[in-house]
C-alpha cells in the first residue's frame, strides 16, 4: 500500500506517528472565483492541491502531509462576475493562523503554503508573520514562483494575468474535460492608462476590479493556449516545487 499523503485521510494515530518522522506540513490555498466563461470557478483550488500532490510524488519518505485545501480566498475584485465567493482579509488570515496553531500543537514546526491565487498573497504573508511570533511556527510560501520560469519562457501573450494563455493551458493539461473550449475568446482589455497595463512597469500600485478591465472576466489571451504547453508548464513547476520542499524539509 502506498503511503498516505493527505492529512484528512489519516487517523489520529497515523498523524501522531508521522509527526515523529517529519516536522513539516503542506497547506494548499486556492479560491472560488470566476475564471472567464471557459474555466471552472475552482481552478485555483484544484491547482493548489494538484501541484502539491505531484510534488509529493517526487519526495522521499516520510512525506509531509497535505492539509485539506482552503477553497476560498480574497477575491473581491472578481465579484463583478457570477460564481465568485470571497473572504474578508481577516477571515482568511484567521483561518490560516488557526490551522497553523493547531498543527503546532500536534508536533509540526514548519508549514509550507502553496498559494494559487494572487489576491491571497498579502494576507498570507501577514498570517505567516503572526504564526512566527506565536507560536513560533516557521512558514514558507510559494505563490506560483515555482511555475514562474516556465511561464516566462512559454507564455508569450501580454497582460496574461487571469484565465488567459497560462491558466487555460494548465487547465487543458490537468482537467481538459472541464474546459469549455467553445467559450474561449480573446477579450478586449481596457486599462486606465497604458502605463498601468500588467506588462508595463507601472509607476505605482493601483487597485482594480476585474470587470473594470475586461468584459469577459479574462485578462490575457486564452485563444493561444494548448494542452502541450500546459503539460510542459506543470512538469517544470512540479520539479521546481519538489526541490524547494526538499530544501525546507532539511532545515
Amino acid at each position: 500500500m502506498s503511503e498516505k499523503i493527505h492529512w484528512g485521510e489519516m487517523t489520529r494515530v497515523e498523524l501522531k506517528k508521522l509527526a515523529e518522522k517529519t516536522d513539516t506540513v503542506l497547506l494548499p490555498v486556492g479560491s472560488t472565483e470566476q475564471h472567464g466563461p471557459h474555466l471552472p470557478v475552482d481552478t485555483d483550488t484544484f491547482d493548489a492541491k494538484y501541484i502539491l500532490e505531484k510534488a509529493c510524488e517526487l519526495l522521499p519518505d516520510p512525506k509531509p502531509p497535505i492539509l485539506p485545501v482552503i477553497p476560498y480566498g480574497v477575491s473581491g475584485h472578481h465579484m463583478g462576475f457570477d460564481g465568485t465567493i470571497t473572504l474578508r482579509d481577516k477571515t482568511l488570515h484567521d483561518i490560516v493562523v488557526d490551522i497553523g496553531r493547531s498543527v503546532w500543537v500536534h508536533g509540526f514546526k514548519k508549514m509550507i503554503i502553496y498559494n494559487a491565487h494572487g489576491g491571497n498573497t498579502a494576507v498570507l504573508r501577514t498570517a505567516a508573520n503572526t504564526l512566527k511570533k506565536d507560536p513560533g511556527l516557521r512558514v514558507f510560501m510559494d505563490s506560483g514562483q515555482s511555475m514562474e520560469k516556465g511561464k516566462k519562457e512559454l507564455v508569450k501573450s501580454v497582460n496574461d494575468v487571469h484565465a488567459g494563455e497560462y491558466e487555460t493551458s494548465t487547465s487543458l493539461a490537468n482537467r481538459k474535460e472541464l474546459v469549455d473550449i467553445d467559450s474561449i475568446e480573446k477579450p478586449e482589455l481596457t486599462f486606465p492608462h497604458p502605463s498601468f497595463e500588467f506588462n508595463a512597469e507601472a509607476p505605482y500600485f493601483f487597485n482594480w476590479n476585474t470587470d473594470e478591465l475586461t468584459s469577459t472576466g479574462v485578462i490575457g489571451d486564452p485563444t493561444v493556449s494548448n494542452e502541450e504547453k500546459g503539460d510542459e508548464l506543470w512538469e517544470r513547476g512540479i520539479k521546481t516545487l519538489s526541490k524547494r520542499i526538499k530544501i525546507i524539509l532539511k532545515l
